[in-house]
């Protein structure tokens, strides 16, 4: 229904929500509000000089702050040594704003990509689950150039995890630390031995949630999912053992025991863009098409799930007769492919 009112509201309605966003920093959704409000302006026979360039500097605004985001992610991508996300991230700094100084560190970050030594093993973010835009859930490997000291390999895998998760990661020590190299450098039964020895200390749900993932890794998705949910009732806030447990449930067939866990992460701001996209990929699987829209609708308004919500509100918004939506869709998010 987000989408039908483009074609019903003047300038005035979307440059309120324009402001409104911007001042919550939803520079997404912001830049989109701005955008249609300009269009309806071009369109109004009484157009207004003043409110016009007002809307402009407010569309900059919101480019300025979705590339400075973006340069963000840059430069976590190269410390991760993920070259081609961070081209990717660079491209969208280009394309959003005129602003020097941003544009300047840009360009300065992609000199240093191009002169790197693209030998060098990258970091593989790929994912298991449709749902996916950003991080992964953790069921697959994960290798680091060897090259690198154990320290340094250590934290570039920790820099893949969700940011709230880092810092405690970071926080279990050396023994733990070793135990995590093991895991993830294909020596699974060792680190998971150091894992379960440090469980012996005390309960934690990311020692858990580690051996977790050796069972499933070894074919046991039963014993996967009793730890899971264990680490799940430890620390519900845990966002990797979230999503986990939903693709356990999806990947089993059971789409309805994976609502709740979703409802929970988007209402708690967990991995949000994968939520809301798996929740939508959950919606279609059960046949209904609606949530499925009403889930990509609000993903749209993520600028790392832009992307991919729209390319799965197209096909909907087609099925449902709703063309009209569907090539504005194309128009504005996909540079006019379908």
């Amino acid at each position: 229904m987000f989408f039908k009112k483009v074609f019903t509201k003047d300038y005035r309605y979307y440059a309120e929500k324009g402001h409104k966003y911007l001042a919550e920093e939803r520079y997404a959704d912001a830049r989109h509000a701005f955008s249609v409000a300009l269009e309806k302006l071009s369109c109004d026979a009484k157009g207004n000089v003043e409110i016009e360039s007002e809307l402009k500097d407010r569309f900059s605004l919101t480019g300025e702050k979705l590339a400075a985001l973006n340069l963000t992610e840059a430069e976590h991508a190269v410390r991760c040594h993920d070259f081609t996300k961070a081209r990717d991230h660079l491209e969208l700094v280009f394309e959003m704003t005129d602003d020097t100084g941003i544009r300047e560190k840009a360009e300065t970050l992609a000199d240093r990509i191009n002169k790197a030594d693209t030998d060098k093993t990258s970091l593989e973010q790929s994912h298991d689950c449709s749902g996916c835009a950003s991080a992964s859930t953790g069921l697959e490997s994960e290798h680091v150039a060897d090259h690198l000291s154990g320290q340094e390999r250590f934290d570039l895998l920790v820099q893949t995890l969700p940011r709230e998760l880092q810092d405690r990661y970071r926080a279990l020590g050396e023994r733990f630390a070793e135990g995590y190299l093991l895991l993830h450098e294909g020596e699974e039964d060792a680190g998971a031995q150091v894992m379960r020895e440090l469980l012996k200390e005390g309960e934690n749900d990311i020692l858990l949630y580690e051996i977790a993932l050796t069972k499933f890794k070894a074919g046991d998705a039963a014993e996967c999912e009793r730890l899971l949910k264990k680490a799940f009732t430890l620390n519900n806030q845990n966002s990797l053992c979230c999503l986990s447990l939903v693709q356990i449930f999806t990947d089993t067939g059971r789409l309805d025991d994976s609502l709740p866990i979703l409802a929970h992460m988007i209402e708690n701001e967990l991995l949000i863009e994968q939520s809301l996209l798996f929740l939508g990929d959950v919606h279609q699987g059960l046949g209904n098409d609606n949530g499925a829209m009403e889930s990509y609708a609000k993903a749209v308004t993520y600028p790392t799930a832009t992307r991919a919500a729209v390319e799965r509100l197209i096909p909907l918004f087609e099925k449902h007769g709703r063309s009209e939506e569907a090539v504005y869709l194309a128009k504005k998010y996909l540079k006019g492919c379908c």
